[in-house]
């Protein structure tokens, strides 16, 4: 690239990190001081803030890779790896819990910090050192830490320390047996090879069976694995409410659904079902998932929503979403991140059994992220220029999970063209995609024999 091309460049990106960083600054100044206040944080931005957000950190993305020396940046890239067994190391050990009484000023020494977490100084002070490179936690002087505004939302919030680990734990070990699944499979279609998940734990079932499977545990009692307490803690307590609910809750109008009733096919605890039920006190709700979850679900709405229970808005129906959908036209059929879990020709299947059940005035909505490339889609709203036009950094976490549902499931996330793909193949048709301010979107679809 040119240096004047370069200059003006990095200039039109000062100007938006300059432009967006007051928009930031306004939006903090109008909620006022309280946006300090761990408790207080609100879950989902204003659209103004959202907007901005995205904006600024795309800009400083591309802007310190216009600036960065290349082969330091992608030496940074390959080693990122580091970070992530970081944070899950302080994540299991609850680094942040340890510091939640100490002075911001002066910290509290690693020493003591090993002490409480029952790890060596020396290892622990690497990996405090890196986390506050990165400021998660915070360094006052040598060898004394505090935690941040970062670390300072983990502090006894369990659904987050779950969720930080279910992205550091299995995932992870998958994602080393990534290039050997790619590399060895030229030509051949995703549906007919072992996934990075199977081949690293030897394993011919699905994550959600593994995760299932009852075992002798470490302290010699028989039950379901560890892990699926902390997948169901981690991806439907906190994914849900602070990832994926809050927007999808907001950003459709379910006011005007009224009291009709919404079927939450492969629920979970039915964590997205319960958001709009506390929101939306005329809507009824079924929840379906595999028995197992479903004691899971029950239990989890009796103690949070118990008149929901008493009163049957909420039913809870057992079902495996590759067979015949037994509630028959519904209002409406939510799939949330039920699609990225599956090849295409197994989300074909669901939602031709989905298909089969709908009534003229029928909505599939499948809650799952949308996709944009950084060259742009017309039904998508484009970043500004010279951001590409999936707001480039900004857009990290997205390309990261389309990653791993690959690596876990040979699934993924799926651009507008993607699911209008799969719809086709389903007698179904995108009647419209709903941008929603956060990770998860909505991407509509009814009969094909319906739509006019």
């Amino acid at each position: 690239m040119p240096i004047a091309e370069k200059a003006a460049q990095l200039r039109s990106l000062v100007r938006l990190i300059s432009d967006s960083a007051e928009a930031v600054i306004a939006e903090w100044e109008n909620v006022g001081d309280t946006h300090h206040d761990v408790s207080s944080v609100p879950r989902l931005p204003s659209k103004e803030l959202f907007e901005a957000r995205r904006v600024f950190i795309g800009a400083c993305g591309m802007g310190m890779d216009l600036v960065h020396d290349p082969f330091v940046r992608m030496t940074e890239v390959a080693a990122s790896f580091y970070n992530s067994q970081a944070l899950r190391i302080a994540a299991e050990i609850r680094i942040a819990d340890a510091l939640k009484d100490a002075n911001p000023q002066k910290g509290v020494s690693v020493q003591e910090i090993s002490r409480q977490v029952g790890i060596a100084p020396e290892g622990l002070s690497k990996i405090l050192r890196t986390l506050s490179s990165l400021h998660i936690f915070a360094e006052v002087e040598e060898n004394f830490y505090s935690n941040t505004n970062t670390s300072q939302h983990l502090v006894n919030n369990e659904p987050l320390r779950c969720w930080l680990m279910v992205h550091c734990m299995e995932t992870f070990t998958a994602a080393g047996k990534l290039p050997q699944v790619l590399l060895n499979t030229v030509d051949k279609p995703s549906t007919g090879i072992r996934s990075a998940f199977q081949t690293a734990y030897d394993y011919t079932g699905s994550v959600w069976e593994w995760i299932e499977e009852t075992i002798v545990r470490p302290d010699g009692t028989v039950g379901p694995r560890p892990e699926l307490d902390i997948w169901l803690t981690g991806m439907w307590k906190f994914g849900l409410e602070h990832v994926q609910a809050p927007a999808v809750c907001l950003d459709f109008p379910w006011e005007a659904v009224g009291s009709k009733t919404v079927v939450d096919v492969g629920a979970g605890v039915g964590g997205m079902s319960f958001e709009l039920a506390t929101r939306y006190p005329k809507l009824q709700f079924v929840v379906q998932d595999r028995p197992v979850i479903l004691e899971k679900a029950k239990e989890f709405w009796t103690s949070s929503l118990p008149d929901a229970v008493v009163n049957n808005r909420v039913r809870f129906h057992p079902h495996n979403f590759f067979e015949e959908q037994s509630v028959k036209g519904a209002d409406i059929y939510i799939l949330r991140h039920i699609m990225h879990d599956w090849a295409d020709d197994e989300c074909v299947t669901i939602l031709r059994s989905l298909r089969e059940a709908m009534g003229p005035e029928s909505l599939i909505l499948v809650a799952d992220n949308v996709m944009q490339t950084t060259a742009g889609s017309p039904h998508l709203k484009p970043a500004p220029a010279p951001l590409p036009a999936n707001y480039g950094f900004a857009h990290t976490f997205a390309n990261m999970h389309d990653l791993l549902m690959f690596s876990m499931f040979n699934g993924g996330e799926r651009t507008v063209g993607g699911f209008e793909s799969l719809a086709v193949r389903a007698g179904l048709k995108v009647t419209r995609v709903w941008e929603c301010r956060g990770f998860t979107s909505l991407t509509e679809m009814k009969r094909d024999d319906y739509v006019v």
